[in-house]
């Protein structure tokens, strides 16, 4: 029965003089009042997504200071109005229940995924003090080097604190990632762009590329208009995906052979004269080195990547003069898929990158483009700091074995544990890990025994990681819903276009940003950088408001926010000179630098580093759903509904050959692991392949969500050295992060 004020007083025998009479009962007034004839106070908030690069807009509905919606904002040049599935479900971020709340210090000295780490509530100043007393002890007693920041560059008050401190190692994940292309697209193009003009072009060749699958919205929209102004687009990739749905065309091709059939793409065109001649004579140094070009790529005929591809010879062939004849013709290359698979990605993308020269569309309709941005200052050029010290000391990756990789100062999660474990053991004695987890490492048990080694660790993440429970100072970070910022579009942007980052809430319990932490911690160790010319501090907010203004944004971040968007249409105009290293202002197709630093000038075939055989005969081959973002949204409760955990996916034949049956137990093992998950049986993909999607197995107990779900990909493959790079040839550092064969046992 529900109480109100007449059966409250029938049950306590209340008589009618009560009824006017002071007393107690007036306290339950407040319980009793009718509904507020007020309505509800409901913002709509124009921000920027934060789940991914794109930063697609979003229009969010507050209603009395709660979150309501997120969708996309019409006229947004990536999301057009839309949001994908971890878009739309950025909520769940804000509020996840797991999230952590307030800094915590450890009690417990022994470190394990499977120990209690003994968290105690501490404050940010007691924290802040901890961290900086200790890296201060570490530096002077050890040196630099002792320190390992396991981060992106981040915030410009981040890299600041960074490089005030002289760190030696500031270690990424951007070699399993798109390490392979930023190094090739620097020297051959001018420098790695994610703007592809897919709506433009009239012939889309894909390898591997899945961005369709992956809901990479801005692309996706893309090859939707590509294709339906007629556009061909032919995909080579193991599995069948949504990708190869929009597709005209799909070759399942053999894994890692994708470099045979680019490298005998390239002899087709060039033995044919079938590129562009006006670009590639005006704009390239293929007249300089043309004789060199030709005998290289002459012994890569079709033929012989059909042996090593299943494609068939006649279909390379005929697939290349469509390719270089139908104009424009465009080759993407993202991320992950083609550029850290294998061992032999980076000749891989600088094939593409090739490929793409050879078709005359290096910034020009319907190819890769250089974005038209909106150039922000950074605190350095607005706040110019005292010179940074020298960054004197060992990596401890061992990425200075890799000169190409050096040069771009990214990487090398693939050989850090190798580097901790084994080059340099006991070298790093503090590390800070900001929002990142061991589940992004290849063969991350042996990241697990490296942690460790650490005798202080700092972890800053949103929620309970497996890095935070092998941390002594957790902090609590907030999410990109609850910061501000300047979004310059670089995906699709043939003209300016810049977005306000503006929060949707107020940052939840004691949550700080990392640029809170950069000016907190360079208070107290490096003071003389975050001050002003008049000595005070620097901050957060005044730097973009000088963004904002520098820009011409507005007058400052305020006014900018208020516009919540900045267009500025411009006429494409092509580029006539292209800012390559070296100073040629061409396009390099041959790189005589690589030579000079002991690379490969032109792509050689090399094969992927695994191959079947007796013991492990089949492909392993892992994949990113697009449900998820990599390892970090698998515990958001909506995303968990839909994926909660990962399968060995099986092609109906193998499976019946094994004898395994949907659901069914087995055991992948590789060289240096195994795991034991559910079989699910599918046509995606070939027979000789099994496949498991990446992001799950988190061991962090605290995870009420994704803790203790699936397995870890990254089990099976396994890691590196920086020497097994060189001696592959692997110059670009590409991490092989698919790159293992496995055997499979039904259970």
């Amino acid at each position: 029965m529900s109480i109100t004020r007449r059966n409250l007083f029938q049950m306590t025998g209340g008589a009618a003089g009560l009824l006017t009479a002071p007393g107690p009962f007036l306290a339950f007034d407040q319980f009793f009042r009718p509904a507020s004839a007020q309505a509800a106070t409901i913002n709509v908030i124009k921000t920027a997504c934060g789940i991914c690069s794109p930063n697609c807009g979003i229009e969010a509905t507050v209603k009395d200071g709660a979150l309501q919606l997120l969708k996309g904002i019409d006229g947004d040049n990536h999301g057009e109005g839309h949001l994908c599935g971890k878009g739309a479900a950025g909520g769940e971020f804000l509020l996840d229940s797991d999230r952590l709340k307030y800094p915590m210090k450890r009690t417990n000295p022994r470190k394990g995924f499977d120990e209690d780490p003994g968290w105690v509530r501490i404050s940010w100043t007691e924290a802040l003090d901890t961290i900086a007393d200790r890296f201060r002890f570490y530096m002077e007693q050890n040196g630099r080097e002792s320190l390992l920041f396991c981060t992106l560059p981040g915030h410009d008050f981040w890299s600041r604190f960074m490089n005030a401190l002289g760190v030696v190692n500031r270690i990424d994940h951007i070699d399993v990632c798109f390490l392979t292309d930023n190094i090739i697209q620097r020297y051959t193009t001018g420098g790695k762009q994610w703007t592809n003009d897919f709506e433009n072009s009239k012939y889309i060749l894909l390898f591997g590329w899945d961005q369709v699958a992956k809901n990479k919205i801005v692309y996706a929209n893309g090859i939707v208009k590509a294709r339906a102004n007629g556009a061909k687009v032919v995909r080579f990739a193991p599995t069948y995906t949504a990708t190869s749905k929009m597709s005209t065309e799909y070759h399942n091709i053999r894994p890692g052979s994708d470099l045979a059939v680019a490298l005998a793409m390239i002899n087709v065109i060039i033995s044919e004269n079938l590129y562009d001649r006006d670009f590639v004579g005006q704009y390239t140094n293929f007249g300089q080195y043309e004789s060199e070009i030709r005998t290289h790529f002459a012994q890569y005929t079709p033929q012989w990547a059909s042996e090593l591809s299943d494609v068939p010879a006649a279909d390379i062939a005929r697939i290349a003069r469509e390719f270089a004849t139908t104009r424009p013709a465009i080759a993407p290359a993202h991320k992950k898929t083609l550029c850290a698979n294998y061992m032999n990605a980076t000749q891989l993308v600088h094939a593409i990158s090739i490929l793409n020269i050879l078709a005359g569309t290096i910034d020009r309709p319907g190819g890769r483009y250089f974005a038209r941005g909106i150039p922000l200052a950074g605190a350095d050029a607005i706040w110019p700091p005292p010179p940074y010290p020298q960054k004197l000391g060992r990596r401890v990756d061992g990425r200075n074995l890799l000169p190409l990789a050096e040069e771009v100062n990214q990487g090398m999660f693939s050989t850090l544990a190798d580097g901790m474990l084994r080059r340099y053991p006991g070298m790093i004695k503090a590390a800070f890990w900001n929002n990142y987890t061991i589940l992004g490492f290849p063969f991350p048990r042996h990241m697990e025994e490296a942690m460790r080694t650490v005798e202080f660790s700092v972890a800053m993440d949103v929620i309970p990681t497996d890095t935070t429970s092998m941390a002594d100072i957790v902090l609590p970070s907030t999410t990109y819903l609850e910061g501000s910022g300047i979004v310059v579009r670089n995906y699709r942007a043939t003209s300016p276009q810049a977005a306000a980052r503006q929060p949707v809430s107020a940052p939840m319990f004691e949550t700080r940003s990392i640029a809170f932490v950069a000016l907190e911690l360079g208070k107290r160790l490096t003071p003389d950088y975050f001050k002003k010319p008049d000595g005070a501090w620097l901050n957060p907010g005044e730097l973009l408001d000088e963004q904002a203004r520098r820009a011409n944004l507005g007058e400052n971040f305020a006014e900018f926010r208020a516009k919540g968007r900045v267009d500025r249409p411009a006429p494409f105009v092509p580029r006539t000179s292209f800012p390559t290293v070296g100073g040629s202002n061409k396009c390099q197709i041959l790189v005589p630098q690589f030579a000079e630093k002991g690379a490969e000038p032109l792509p050689k075939w090399h094969p992927k580093r695994d191959q079947p055989s007796a013991e492990y005969p089949y492909y392993y081959l892992t994949f990113i759903p697009g449900i998820h973002k990599r390892n970090s949204t698998q515990n958001n409760a909506f995303l968990n509904e839909i994926m909660p955990t990962n399968a060995a996916i099986i092609n109906p034949a193998l499976a019946a050959k094994l004898g395994i049956i949907e659901g069914q137990m087995v055991r992948l093992r590789s060289r240096v692991g195994q795991l034991e998950l559910p079989a699910h049986l599918s046509q995606t993909l070939r027979p000789d392949c099994v496949q498991v999607a990446h992001g799950f197995g988190h061991r962090s107990r605290l995870l009420t969500k994704a803790g203790l779900k699936g397995v870890r990909d990254g089990d099976l493959v396994p890691d590196a050295s920086a020497e097994d790079f060189v001696a592959a040839a692997n110059y670009g550092g590409s991490s092989c992060i698919m790159d293992a064969v496995v055997n499979i046992e039904p259970l």
